[in-house]
């Protein structure tokens, strides 16, 4: 699905557009000329869904040498693994991120607390990836002629990276899910989620004003981002956390 000249969606789960596996994530691929990265991987229950839409955008899949990762939970990390042997990509993630996937540690990426019932199902484990370079905040990734900034973005977990695309004309931001449309974010009952962060967060992605909003999950916004962020800083200014996001 195009979502810009730049920027397709080629995952998303029972969360968002369901064109791929339930448990995915939104899963996307930024192109520019010869270059195309992907911005996290889905659960990996099946990522061949991926690969098939990645092929239906017309861009061969040689371009796609790097997939950055937002954050460690399954949803966006779990894919890394197979997505990276099948396009020969580099993984990339924050330290703390690359540490948990590395490990392959459940509790450190909170699997532990969603898996059994109405979570994941019993058969599905939360694989060790091998993570190729470790991204901190303020670096510049260049994909094509564009510059994509790594934004230490805390708060929905730790570790948690945003990436803000630089482009003739704008920013887009893929915010994983550290803040989602209509002014809403994620908190959960798991050890590296704070309130304090995530409020801190949603403040600096604001301050952004990006043109494109695109998280991890539910709806998009392909102009005019920045609102959905001045949403969510409504409710913090009056000493709130932000309303929840609700799948």
């Amino acid at each position: 699905m195009r979502l810009t000249d730049q920027i397709w969606l080629v995952g998303s789960g029972a969360g968002g557009f369901s064109m791929t596996q339930a448990r995915d994530c939104h899963v996307y691929l930024v192109v520019d000329g010869g270059d195309a990265v992907l911005i996290d991987a889905g659960a990996g229950v099946d990522v061949d869904p991926i690969l098939r839409q990645i092929d239906r955008c017309g861009v061969p899949r040689s371009p796609v040498g790097r997939i950055v990762l937002t954050h460690a939970h399954a949803d966006h990390s779990g894919g890394a693994a197979a997505l990276s042997k099948a396009l020969n990509a580099r993984v990339m993630a924050s330290p703390e991120v690359a540490s948990y996937l590395r490990d392959g540690d459940e509790r450190a990426a909170s699997f532990d607390r969603m898996k059994g019932p109405g979570g994941y199902p019993d058969e599905y484990s939360f694989r060790a990836c091998s993570v190729d370079a470790e991204l901190t905040d303020g670096q510049r990734l260049t994909v094509g002629a564009l510059e994509l900034e790594v934004l230490s973005t805390p708060g929905h977990s730790s570790g948690h990276l945003s990436y803000a695309l630089h482009r003739p004309g704008g920013v887009d931001l893929f915010s994983g899910d550290a803040a989602f449309a209509n002014g809403r974010v994620l908190l959960q009952d798991i050890w590296d989620c704070s309130i304090a962060d995530s409020t801190r967060t949603v403040r600096r992605l604001a301050e952004l004003k990006p043109d494109g909003l695109f998280p991890g999950h539910g709806t998009v916004a392909i102009t005019l981002g920045r609102h959905h962020l001045y949403s969510a800083m409504e409710e913090i200014s009056a000493g709130l956390p932000p309303r929840q996001l609700t799948f």
